[in-house]
């Protein structure tokens, strides 16, 4: 009974972020009916288990999240963002708009720029090139999501939050399980381009057209003065090399990305400093709002791990871990939470804490655990709650109805074949 109840709390979670509930009003809504069902203190569970697990993952991801926010908006007001994503599509072509989005965004995602920071920069120009191929507005967050939130956030290298999430717990590097990670990756890429590229095909045949919306049906205007392509990347490939190569902490890493883009993109920032402390503040407060979100899932979290019914979800994983397949059991463990949670990240901070303590001390390699928490992590944090899923389709003014399908195919079936690919080679191993 107590797992029903704490299945329903799931399901009423979901439903209020689909209604649009702010995630902060929502986690701590559900947070009060599991305390109420489970018979738990509410000013406990509240004061102590919520909040003990949002300030702990406020206190150890604050600096990531700023400096990547503030890393991403320099790459946004310089042009940089703008340049890369311009030069890939008009390399791709009018026939390919679609690949050439989705590999912008990748190319921006593996980057370190933020995917909020990467919509915002890439969703004019997409929109210029879909009213030129007449490809409808509705393919845009499917395509937009197939590029920057799957195999360009979960791959090997690459400086996205879920990558750097598992190494404070299990004591491993960006590059950790690198060959499954890149099979998995590699899959992914060609899925998710072979269906964009199949569906815009099917929805032109059948007649759907772009449609402007009033106020964006202006032609997109390039910006004049913007770094090239090579000036634009450069930022993005150093920080990979610090991180990676030189073996940098993350927060310094991104201190010296943050200088070194400054640098590189000096002559292309506001003349202002006011201007730019400006935009940098803007960036930071963007940074705060997605720490705080994922922070309230991660306190709606604690709650959830202080509850009875969790004991019984922890021995399942442990049994499952000592009697079966200790990668699959890793693999739905963190997938689970992260759909439950609506959020990568979210997910990885509820569940790599619990999976490391029941695993490492039964050998289980540490860089296996850290590849396949990442790429689970992407197989059901795209659920219709996710918080950027709707921040995306607010953005590019669809609907669930009309554009979730493609983010469900994308970000999920895809994704669900490259976890059971990934553990399959760990286990093979």
């Amino acid at each position: 009974m107590a797992i029903l109840l704490l299945i329903i709390g799931l399901i009423i979670l979901t439903v209020l972020a689909v209604r649009g509930v702010p995630i902060i009003v929502a986690s701590l809504a559900v947070g009060l009916f599991i305390l109420l069902t489970a018979g738990m203190g509410l000013v406990e569970g509240i004061s102590g288990s919520y909040m003990t697990a949002f300030s702990n993952y406020v206190k150890n991801y604050y600096m990531l999240f700023i400096l990547g926010a503030i890393f991403g908006k320099l790459c946004e007001i310089s042009g940089a963002c703008e340049s890369i994503a311009r030069t890939v599509v008009a390399k791709a072509g009018e026939k390919n708009v679609a690949l050439g989005i989705m590999i912008a965004a990748a190319i921006l995602g593996f980057g370190g720029v933020n995917l909020f920071v990467a919509l915002f920069a890439l969703y004019p120009l997409a929109m210029s090139m879909f009213r030129r191929a007449d490809i409808p507005r509705r393919m845009f967050p499917g395509i937009y999501i197939a590029g920057i939130g799957t195999f360009a956030m979960t791959a090997p290298f690459t400086p996205s939050t879920q990558n750097i999430i598992p190494m404070a717990y299990l004591g491993t590097d960006l590059s950790a399980g690198m060959i499954p990670g890149l099979v998995g990756a590699v899959f992914c890429l060609i899925c998710d381009f072979a269906y964009i590229q199949w569906k815009v095909k099917k929805v032109k045949a059948k007649g759907e057209h772009f449609e402007a919306i009033p106020g964006e049906d202006k032609e997109y205007t390039e910006s004049a003065d913007i770094p090239n392509f090579i000036i634009a990347l450069l930022p993005l490939i150093l920080l990979i090399v610090l991180l990676n190569a030189f073996d940098l902490p993350v927060i310094a890493a991104l201190f010296f990305g943050i200088i070194i883009a400054f640098i590189v993109y000096f002559k292309w920032l506001p003349h202002s400093f006011s201007e730019i402390w400006k935009h940098v503040s803007a960036g930071s407060m963007n940074g705060i709002t997605s720490l705080i979100n994922t922070a309230a899932i991660v306190g709606f979290g604690g709650i959830v791990q202080a509850a009875p019914a969790f004991v019984t979800v922890a021995a399942l994983i442990k049994d499952g871990a000592q009697n079966g397949n200790a990668f699959m059991t890793c693999a739905f463990a963190v997938a689970a939470l992260a759909g439950i949670s609506g959020s990568a990240s979210g997910g990885l901070g509820l569940a790599v804490p619990v999976v490391a303590d029941i695993f490492i001390p039964l050998g289980v390699n540490a860089g296996a655990i850290h590849r396949i928490a990442v790429v689970a992590s992407s197989a059901l944090d795209s659920l219709p709650h996710n918080g950027f899923v709707n921040t995306c389709l607010i953005y590019s003014k669809c609907t669930h109805k009309s554009s979730y399908f493609d983010i469900f195919v994308v970000s999920i079936l895809v994704t669900i074949a490259e976890t059971f690919i990934v553990v399959a080679m760990f286990s093979a191993m």
